[in-house]
């Protein structure tokens, strides 16, 4: 009856919508825009449908279809919205039978299950970079960029010493009530994902395999956790494994399986003989194969499987060699050289391992017997060549996994040769239970092809199987794989209201289903300490998109097949107050199954599970699980009944961990940080507390924030839509540009020297000039005035063929260009593109179709002038390699001066089949400089490893560059060299790297993004002096005042302001400002200059009187003239809004102003929270060399100091 009254709950739910009218949702937000809902609408972790259709709309903006509809013009209007219609309710199913009327008074669940197309989406982002202008390289390159990697690691570059440390300071909290967008999830604390566990029984150690974040370690169950990555060459680990033998051994796989993909290839297996400190590499398992499962015999610990996408190996010495088993897969058994059969790369991927225990009850197979489980998830889907990728998927069984003895099963009652996926196994393993059982569960090959997945990289513009499972079903075997007996298959699961799965019909809505993701997420475990009399599991756990197991009333019962099991969620997709559809207004859902729940969950996306028998524990065993956020161990002891549900899982175990998966980091003056993650949605550092807050959710991509406020900060979702806070993250409003041809992943870039000043691009180059007020969609250039609000377009990048061409129209031969990398500093602009930049899953052989190019408005016709056309054009970029190009510097000292790098290998690494460099312009290299604004390069890769490269950065004269093997600092003088040395800068973990940044007021601090570690800090040594922050001098993108609300001349006496501080002073005097530039000699104005106010250690302090200022974008304005010691003595401009108690950083001037002798004048933003401000001046000059200078000083004369005239408080325009 309680159900009854829940399901119509909903029904009364849906029956509560009001009517609204869907507004006309072109494509181009420049055309039209959709209404935002009024903040609290929605319940926290929900959002308005029109939000979520953003990324719909980003996403149909790079199809084909939709770009013919949207050419038809007003003719396709009606197609158009039409198009959109269909499109959102396969992309958000829960919209399904409901009206797009309605849509406005409808919210959805922030955090929703990806779909196959988004995912693979997601890893093309970084595979294409890496992989471009081939579809893969050899197989010794990463291998070989690593070794070259440990090498810097030991050299000796002056310049490149200093102290590298993890910035954020605990897990990622999620559930923060200041954080709406996501605090209504049901997530607490979260890390990066856990790909595999395994458990030193003896030693009471808990080891785990993190994705991209290397090998850890747990003393305590989970409780925390230890790096054990030690001298791992990388962090992109797949498989961990321990055996007793040798004195204890732990075994790791390398390579990243979550995708089955060649961008983070594997470099092969690894052992280590103390926990972890040192490892050395295993030999016979070959480079490039991905890591899936390690497998150690229990009768003979020496012998060791690794499970792997190039096969199963074998080892008898503890992990320290291998030997391949030769499973007979057909003609590509034993094949491990791809170079010579690449159509085997697919054939032979093991996906799972399994060895029988000794002793149990009742067991008749051999312990020591071994099955493999071959799992490809394409299955026999062919290859552009005609070729099978996995002619035979499915179970292989050998006796005592001797190379050449395994034998593939004809089985009985398991899924069919040709829907056999990804096929991940379990055993009984517990001393009272009988060790024949194995249980497997398979994902569908057939029901995923038929969502046209092509191949190992999913290339852009497949569909995909929206809203349905690809998961085939749960299979129990009772004489270790021989026979099979269905337990459930997905189709059950999926159609069975009563689950308590947050992704089916009760309480929710149809649409999503339980196994949608199920060729990513998917593992099986039975119980080992339950079991009937004879020995049969009474309890097992599996992983989708949550968590299973066999409910409560079934328990006791033997998992063996001879009986109905009914499954239900142990581990909810959302917290026990969510739901995929909730109508605006109310609190939560209305149909939350379990009201004792504590509505928290574990994180969803399950990829592993262990249970451990613990004698020490009262019920005898525990339950940890891995997922896309991290760790979790079921509290058993907290629970009564001892019973697996959703209550009881913690906040999730990531004491320790520093695994976080961020794509981009930008630090704020006062210590913020914000970075995008995947899987976590966008993260902040607090600067103070070094706590890590999640305050947007899905997947985050780039990140900016205004140095000088770290409230104001943009994160980017999918696509380009982008979208900004003014409150630290508690609201977000969308300023999605609506751009053609975007990446799924797409940079944006904030100008340094200039808060308000951001670019960005897909086909269309944008900017704005106005930050946090700008509006979504664009605006031609040309028909720009003052009060566009919108960004700008500048240029358009054309189509592959015709870069640069406005006129030219796209098609499947001919496709838009897209950027690929993006950089702004001043009036300069460079964006790097790429047409066909998609080179996944396409024949060498074919011919060349990749093709880069560099944009710029810099050396063009006219002199470059920000959010204007004014001189952009292609440049002829000669001497780059036709590479993928992944980042851009400009020389804070030239802007036709740029450092550009570029991703891929050299052409030793050609891919197989590549009979020569197809590619003419592969080239050598992976760095290089450009005087001439982008028209010529030249290679200055200098001694750096032979690897992708992502990111570079200026610090003086000293080069910073990112790769997948490391981050690594040119000497002092390194950009003025030809062929500059680099070296690993020492204590960083070997992460991909997707960022490197500097602290915008202090040049001695890195700010590095780790993919896999979080965001890191490397604090050099060598000190080189704090930037000259002087943003005077009227430049073109400057803020403009609108509205005076207080100002100061200083001519009728301090005007309120005051003077303290010691040795040093600010005094009121002559000369002061007159007009424009010049000085007014018998004017008066604030000084800290001359030998009273500008001494050595001079610390002088000058204070305004409180100013009530409005609500809003406020503007500082001010003339100074300015002649201290560069980088030494340095004046900062500081807020406060608070009365005095806090104070916020604006700006910090050093050296000399941009018109001296003259004065210059001066702007800094504000956002102003309403009501009084203070700001104040601080001078501060070190020990030596101030107005008096000296022989060992840069200036015998000495310096004048610092002077500030005619200081406005108002409004910005």
């Amino acid at each position: 009856m309680a159900l009854r009254h829940r399901w119509l709950a909903v029904v009364t739910a849906f029956a509560l919508v009001l009517a609204g009218v869907l507004a006309v949702m072109q494509l181009r937000a420049s055309e039209t825009r959709t209404a935002a809902a009024p903040i609290g609408e929605c319940a926290p972790g929900f959002q308005p449908v029109h939000d979520a259709l953003r990324e719909v709309r980003a996403e149909m903006r790079t199809e084909e279809d939709f770009e013919e509809l949207r050419e038809d013009g007003e003719a396709g209007e009606e197609s158009r919205e039409a198009e959109l219609v269909r499109e959102a309710m396969r992309e958000l199913p829960m919209l399904q039978g409901t009206d797009p009327d309605d849509w406005d008074s409808l919210c959805v669940v922030s955090k929703r299950p990806e779909s196959l197309k988004e995912l693979n989406a997601l890893f093309d982002t970084r595979a294409i970079s890496r992989l471009a202008p081939f579809g893969a390289y050899d197989d010794g390159a990463a291998t070989a960029a690593a070794r070259q990697s440990a090498t810097l690691s030991r050299a000796s570059v002056p310049g490149t010493a200093g102290k590298a440390k993890a910035y954020g300071k605990g897990p990622l909290i999620v559930d923060d009530e200041n954080y709406p967008q996501v605090n209504g999830l049901g997530l607490e604390d979260n890390m990066g994902r856990i790909d595999d566990y395994a458990w030193d029984p003896k030693g009471r150690r808990l080891f785990a395999a993190v994705g991209s974040g290397g090998i850890w370690r747990s003393d305590n169950l989970a409780a925390s956790w230890k790096d054990a990555t030690g001298n791992l060459p990388t962090t992109v680990t797949g498989a961990v494994g321990w055996t007793k033998a040798k004195g204890g051994t732990l075994l790791a796989l390398t390579g990243e399986p979550t995708f089955g993909s060649s961008a983070y290839t594997g470099l092969g297996a690894y052992w280590s003989g103390n926990l972890g400190k040192s490892w050395k590499r295993s030999k016979g398992v070959p480079a490039g194969a991905l890591g899936f499962a390690i497998a150690v015999d229990p009768t003979s610990p020496k012998k060791v499987y690794a499970a792997t996408q190039y096969g199963l190996f074998v080892s008898t010495n503890a992990g320290r060699s291998y030997k391949n088993a030769k499973l007979p897969t057909g003609p590509c058994a034993g094949v491990t050289n791809m170079s010579k059969k690449p159509q085997c790369a697919l054939a032979s991927v093991v996906t799972d391992v399994v060895v029988v225990e000794p002793g149990g009850v009742n067991t008749e197979t051999e312990a020591g017997t071994v099955v493999a489980s071959v799992g490809w998830r394409g299955g026999q889907r062919t290859n552009p060549d005609g070729s099978v990728q996995s002619p035979n998927n499915g179970i292989y069984r050998s006796g005592n996994g001797k190379p050449g003895s395994f034998e593939k099963l004809e089985t009985t009652g398991f899924a069919a040769q040709d829907a056999i996926g990804r096929t991940e196994l379990g055993h009984a393993v517990g001393p009272e239970q009988d060790h024949d059982f194995l249980y497997a569960i398979v994902q569908d090959a057939n029901l995923l092809n038929n969502g046209g997945l092509l191949g190992i990289d999913a290339p852009e513009g497949f569909s995909s199987p929206l809203g349905s499972t690809v998961l085939n079903g749960i299979y129990v075997s009772d004489d270790f794989g021989q026979s099979w007996t269905v337990m459930a298959t997905g189709t059950t699961l999926a159609a069975d209201p009563t689950t308590g799965s947050a992704l089916i019909g009760t309480g929710t809505a149809t649409g999503y289903q339980p196994g949608v993701q199920g060729w990513y997420n998917l593992w099986v475990q039975p119980d080992p300490s339950r079991a009937t009399a004879s020995g049969v599991p009474t309890r097992m756990a599996f992983g989708l998109e949550e968590l299973w197991s066999n409910d409560l009333p079934q328990l006791g019962q033997p998992l063996d097949g001879t009986t109905p099991v009914h499954f239900g969620v142990i581990g909810k997709y959302f917290g026990g107050d969510s739901c995929l559809l909730l109508n605006v207004g109310l609190p939560a859902c209305p149909t939350d199954r379990d009201p004792t729940d504590d509505n928290s969950t574990t994180h969803p996306d399950q990829q592993d599970g262990i249970w451990i028998l613990d004698p020490e524990a009262d019920n005898g065993v525990q339950l940890v699980v891995g997922n896309d956020g991290g760790a979790y161990r079921y509290r058993f002891e907290e629970d009564s009944d001892e019973e697996l549900d959703n209550a009881n899982w913690g906040r999730g175990d990531q004491k320790g961990f520093q695994t976080l998966l961020p794509y981009w980091a930008a630090m704020a003056n006062d210590g913020t940080v914000w970075a995008g993650l995947q899987d976590n949605g966008n993260l902040k550092i607090d600067g103070k507390t070094r706590k890590q807050y999640e305050t947007y959710g899905g997947d985050g991509f780039f990140t900016a924030v205004d140095p000088y406020d770290s409230n104001i900060s943009y994160e980017e979702y999918t696509n380009a839509a982008i979208s900004v806070t003014t409150d630290g993250g508690s609201s977000w409003s969308s300023i999605d540009p609506g751009l053609t041809a975007a990446r799924f992943a797409n940079p944006f870039a904030m100008d340094p020297t200039n808060a308000q000043h951001l670019v960005t691009a897909g086909r269309e180059v944008v900017e704005t000039l106005i930050g946090p007020s700008t509006t979504s969609g664009f605006t031609d250039a040309a028909d720009a005035d003052e009060s566009t609000s919108t960004w700008v377009k500048v240029f358009d990048l054309g189509t592959r063929t015709a870069p640069g061409d406005a006129a030219a129209s796209s098609s499947a031969t001919d496709p838009d260009n897209s950027m690929t990398a993006i950089t702004t500093r001043g009036d300069a602009t460079y964006v790097g593109f790429c047409g066909q930049c998609d080179t996944l899953n396409k024949l060498v052989d074919s011919g060349p179709v990749f093709q880069n190019g560099l944009a710029t408005n810099v050396g063009g016709d006219k002199r470059p002038k920000a959010g204007t056309s004014n001189g952009w054009h292609v440049a002829k970029a000669k001497g780059l390699p036709n590479r993928y190009i992944t980042s851009i510097a400009i020389d804070p000292d030239r802007s036709k001066t740029i450092y550009v790098t570029v991703g891929g290998y050299t052409r030793r690494w050609m891919p197989p089949g590549a009979a020569g460099d197809t590619n003419k312009a592969i080239g050598k290299g992976h760095l290089f400089r450009s005087t001439n604004g982008g028209k010529s390069f030249k290679d200055i890769t200098g001694n750096l490893p032979d690897s992708p490269a992502t990111a570079v950065t200026v610090r003086k004269n000293q080069l910073l560059v990112g790769t997948d093997v490391g981050a690594f600092a040119s000497g002092p003088n390194g950009k003025l060299e030809s062929k500059p040395r680099f070296a690993r800068l020492k204590g960083m973990p070997p992460a991909p790297v997707s960022s490197i940044q500097l602290k915008p007021d202090n040049p001695n601090l890195a700010v590095l993004a780790l993919f896999g570690r979080g965001v890191w800090t490397y604090k050099f040594s060598q000190k080189v002096k704090v930037p000259v922050v002087n943003t005077g001098g009227g430049g073109s993108n400057a803020p403009k005042l609108d509205e005076v609300v207080e100002s100061f001349d200083f001519e009728d006496g301090a005007q309120g302001w005051t003077a303290s501080g010691f040795p040093g002073r600010w005094a009121q005097g002559s000369p002061g400002h007159g007009k424009g530039t010049a000085e007014d000699a018998g004017g008066s104005a604030w000084a800290a200059a001359g030998p009273l106010g500008y001494t050595d250690l001079a610390d002088a302090t000058l204070t305004s009187p409180a100013v009530d200022m409005p609500k809003g974008k406020g503007l500082l304005q001010w003339w100074m003239r300015l002649d201290t010691e560069g980088g030494y003595d340095i004046a900062t401009l500081e807020i406060s809004q608070d009365g005095g108690d806090s104070w916020q950083l604006l700006g910090s001037y050093s050296g000399g102003n941009p018109d001296a002798p003259g004065w210059s004048k001066y702007t800094a933003p504000i956002a102003a929270g309403g009501g009084e401000v203070i700001v104040r001046f601080h001078f501060t000059a070190d020990e030596i060399c101030s107005n008096l200078g000296g022989p060992i000083c840069s200036s015998t004369s000495g310096w004048d100091g610092i002077r500030v005239d005619d200081f406005v408080l108002g409004t910005a325009k």
